[in-house]
């Protein structure tokens, strides 16, 4: 049986944890390499933004609506029927959720673990029978450790959420306003508005550059998939939801500017991981220490919520027949739903040994794309199927804020398929195999 322990704050900070990600380091001299005006760039990252908005105002009313554990699954199922469902709930567990582990975790431990324990985490580890890249092996034991936290309970996890949050994202905050207002907004206005739009990247490269962007705003839906935990989820969901998801959207435009009040648009596209690199370049040693620690804090506590938030989709699909029974139990003593914890941990686990970070990044963000279009959509689904479902809270900004998710969501998985991306043909795959295997499989046995 659920309960709810979890209060607005934890639940804000859940969003805003598991958005504040490797994400806003490692993207920005990413989107740098397809983007080469300030301008531009500065615009796709707000672009960003706003989308993350809208597709957080959406799923804030389907939260209220229904506000239970699984996330999309539950209002896919109500809006589209099983089949949907079924295939956009195994997308993330196979791609989303464990694709975005694996990326965090192999990220801390190639860039901030070395930075501040020494090089010697970056170095190969010898298990006896076989020798393991240190990236590698540091990444498998952070997936370990926060799943055994999330193991022992909820209220612990969201306790350890909280500081893991709060704590680098006020001072990340204060360093990055302290930046741009100290040296940096008016040669940012004035670089930015002289190179201007023209000439403008392709619809290509702007596309492959939102991928990036998308990854680092990824977690904005987060609170949904611990609905059924929250307490008081009608007022404090859709709370957490958009306030979690404006308070990062505003740390990271404060961010990109304030890379670029350190580097030239040029400079940014090649220092590999941003946050450490301006940090360097401004304060020194001591600088990198304090700021590489921030990001650390930032990465545990992203890589937390995913833990807490992801493993909910397999206990949702479980308990439709869609997943293994065990997945739908909680634990007798614990009360979290500890198969479902360590069946997304080793499904990670396995990412990480088999993928190179850009692979991991791009993979797990086409599968949100697709996930994240197809749940913004069940809003206009339901207020036509369902209208008379009781809304605690209703979207005001309707219909533009799912036709701009799903419009900026179909633009650029549609250029990166054109273009033959491989991450995208691959989330799409799966996608389409999942809904074959329902359709032949899983549908009749239902009959």
């Amino acid at each position: 049986m659920e309960t709810r322990h979890l209060g607005r704050w934890a639940a804000q900070a859940l969003v805003a944890g598991s958005m504040l990600g490797i994400g806003i380091f490692i993207a920005p001299p990413v989107v740098a390499t397809h983007v080469q005006s300030p301008l531009w760039f500065l615009l796709l990252w707000a672009a960003g933004g706003l989308a993350a908005l809208c597709g957080a105002l959406c799923v804030a009313e389907l939260g209220a609506m229904m506000p239970r554990a699984g996330g999309e699954y539950p209002y896919l199922r109500a809006a589209y029927g099983p089949g949907i469902a079924f295939a956009t709930g195994w997308l993330q567990l196979l791609a989303t959720f464990p694709g975005s582990l694996a990326t965090m975790a192999v990220g801390t431990a190639a860039f901030q673990l070395p930075v501040l324990l020494g090089p010697s985490f970056a170095a190969p580890v010898d298990l006896g029978l076989l020798t393991v890249e240190g990236p590698t092996f540091w990444a498998i034991a952070l997936v370990v450790a926060l799943t055994g936290l999330n193991h022992v309970g909820i209220v612990l996890s969201g306790r350890v959420q909280l500081v893991l949050t709060v704590v680098p994202l006020a001072v990340l905050l204060a360093v990055s306003l302290f930046v741009v207002g100290d040296i940096g907004t008016v040669e940012v206005s004035r670089e930015a508005l002289r190179v201007g739009l023209h000439p403008g990247p392709s619809g290509s490269a702007v596309a492959q550059a939102y991928l990036s962007i998308y990854f680092a705003y990824s977690g904005w839906n987060a609170a949904i998939y611990i609905g059924g935990e929250i307490a008081d989820p009608g007022r404090n969901l859709p709370r957490a939801v958009v306030g979690g998801t404006l308070t990062v959207a505003i740390l990271y435009f404060v961010l990109c500017a304030g890379y670029l009040s350190v580097f030239d648009i040029d400079k940014l596209a090649g220092v590999g991981e941003a946050g450490t690199a301006a940090a360097g370049a401004l304060f020194g040693h001591a600088g990198v220490i304090v700021v590489t620690l921030m990001i650390l804090l930032a990465m545990l506590g992203s890589i937390n919520g995913t833990v807490m938030t992801g493993s909910r989709i397999a206990y949702a699909m479980a308990q439709q027949g869609h997943c293994i029974p065990a997945a739908g139990r909680l634990s007798e003593r614990f009360g979290t739903p500890v198969v479902a914890l360590w069946l997304q941990a080793a499904l990670a686990m396995a990412l990480i040994l088999s993928h190179r970070f850009e692979q991991l990044m791009d993979y797990a963000a086409a599968a949100m794309l697709i996930s994240g279009s197809l749940a913004v959509a069940c809003v206009i689904v339901l207020r036509r199927k369902d209208p008379e479902h009781p809304r605690p809270y209703r979207l005001g900004f309707y219909p533009w804020a799912p036709l701009i998710y799903i419009g900026s969501s179909v633009f650029v998985l549609g250029a990166l398929a054109a273009k033959g991306d491989l991450s995208v043909l691959m989330a799409a795959g799966w996608f389409g195999l999942a809904l074959l295997l329902h359709a032949l499989v899983v549908a009749p046995r239902l009959r």
